[in-house]
Formats: structure tokens, sequence, C-alpha cells
């Protein structure tokens, strides 16, 4: 394990990235969870860390995002060579430990993982109802799909990063943004795994339209992971959007899962390991065919 800093900002622990994600682990801006939250057993997760990973360098760096400082987690393989992007948009928080955890088992497939904080508007001591305004008034798709560029931008000029290579995956509200960046952005992406991404967001998220409204435009491969236990997304709605999908491209695939929304996040009492290992595994192979990204070789 290794936390760095680009030159743009100081390394930060894990004891204050852990410290700050306790601030948020308690809800999600889109509701989505509630239930799930409800009706699940707190528990201990005892899993394998990538963030413990010796052969993965991560920390947080900071960059421009239009006229406004941007921070976000980057994880990436500690040997030579230019790596292809994966933008990772979290449902709420990069501060939640499994939103690190997964760019670091990124860099574990040989890819740079790197997940911006498009909540950047947000303040942690501002009650759940005050964040969900700022969200629908300031946190708007212009200025997510911003930030989600700025961070190829970022990469563009590093060693490493191979920013001709990209995809996007998300989690919830994020996994419905990595959609929408597709739909608007074809050109700059070519792979979305979304996990549970919202198809249809609530009203008071303020959104004009929704994956389910501009998927014809979505020309990037497309794996989608979602749970059958989910009262946010309706399975009559997913039939339709991964119909739609499929006149597009052969090679986009919907999967579900015995499992309620969240289960891919360990942090949380909705996480499911026999769910979140088979989609992981999926992931794994859909972005190494999509991006043509060489396995590392052991030793």
């Amino acid at each position: 394990m290794s936390l760095f800093s680009e030159n743009e900002e100081s390394p930060v622990s894990r004891r204050r990235f852990l410290t700050d994600a306790s601030a948020f682990a308690g809800y999600c801006l889109m509701n989505c969870e509630a239930r799930a939250w409800q009706s699940t057993t707190s528990r201990s997760v005892q899993i394998e860390k990538a963030l413990d990973d010796k052969n993965v360098i991560h920390g947080k760096v900071m960059f421009k995002s239009g006229d406004e400082n941007l921070d976000a987690y980057l994880a990436r393989p500690r040997r030579t060579g230019r790596f292809p992007v994966v933008i990772v948009i979290s449902g709420n928080s990069i501060y939640e430990e499994y939103i690190q955890n997964l760019t670091a088992m990124l860099a574990q497939i040989a890819c740079i993982g790197i997940a911006p904080n498009i909540y950047s508007r947000q303040k942690d001591s501002m009650p759940l109802e005050q964040k969900r305004r700022v969200l629908a008034e300031q946190t708007t798709d212009e200025k997510i799909f911003r930030d989600i560029e700025s961070s190829i931008v970022y990469l563009k000029n590093k060693p490493f990063a191979d920013s001709r290579r990209v995809a996007l995956t998300g989690f919830c509200f994020g996994g419905r943004c990595a959609l929408m960046f597709a739909a608007s952005y074809p050109k700059q992406v070519r792979a979305v795994v979304p996990f549970y991404g919202n198809l249809k967001t609530p009203a008071f998220a303020n959104r004009k339209k929704d994956p389910i409204d501009v998927v014809e435009n979505i020309s990037a491969a497309v794996q989608g992971h979602y749970a059958e236990n989910d009262n946010e997304i309706p399975s009559d709605q997913l039939k339709a959007f991964e119909i739609a999908l499929k006149k597009n491209n052969k090679d986009d695939e919907i999967f579900t899962y015995p499992a309620v929304h969240g289960f891919f996040a360990y942090s949380r009492p909705t996480y499911d390991a026999d769910a979140a290992k088979l989609a992981w595994q999926r992931t794994t192979t859909f972005l190494q065919n999509q991006l043509a990204i060489k396995p590392p070789v052991r030793r």
C-alpha cells in the first residue's frame, strides 16, 4: 500500500479518509437504499482489500474542473506502462472505503481508477435535505460531465495514462451519470459498467432526461449489474432499457442478481459477497475485452 501526491495535494492518510467516510455512510442521496438498510442486519465484513496491495499506488489528487479545484481518489499499478482509464462515479461520496478500494481493484487489473468528487459542492455540515437541494440545483449534469471530462484531461498529461482508452463505472446515481455521459460524449467512452444505476431519477433530482430517455444515443458497450430486489428500478423498466440497448450494440449485456440495491458496497449492510464477486469477475473480463487490457505478468 502506498499513498501518493501528484504534486497537487499532500497525501491524505487512510485514517482521515475513513473518518470522513463515516459522515456519509448512513444515507443515499437518491434514497435508493433506505428500505434495504432497514431490512438488512448490519455486520462486519472481512475482505482482502486491494488498498493493501503493495503493487498498487493510490491516494488523493487535486486538479481544476472549470474554475473550481476538484478532489479525486486515484489508483494505478506500481509498474511502468501506459494504462487505460476507468472513471468511478460514486453514489454519494468518494470517501466511502469501497469506492477507494474499487479504484485499487482497477489498478490490480492494469487500469487507472479515478473517482472524481462530483458532490464537491455539498458540505459535511449540511443535513440530508439540504444536500439533496444542492444535488438538484447545483450538482447539475453539466457540472458532473465537466468533472468527468476534467478527470480525463488531467490524466492526458500523465506518463502512466492512456486517455484514449476510457471506460466509466458508477453506483446508483453515479451509474446513471456514467450512462448519461456516454450518451452525451460518445467519442470519449469505449465502455460503461453501471451498478444498479438509476434509469429514471425521482422528481426532486431535477433532471431533464435520464438513461431511459437517451438510450439510443449510447454507442459504447454497456455491461449493467442490477439487483432483483430494487424498488427504485422496476424490472419492466430495466427490461425495456436492455432491449433498447441491444439495438445499438451487440456487446451490451445486463445481469441481475438475487440481492438488494447496494450489493457491491462491502462497507454497507446491503453487501452481498456472492453477487459482488460474480459481478466483479464479469466486469474484469468485460473491461479487458473492451479496453484491450493485457493482464499483468505474474513472476
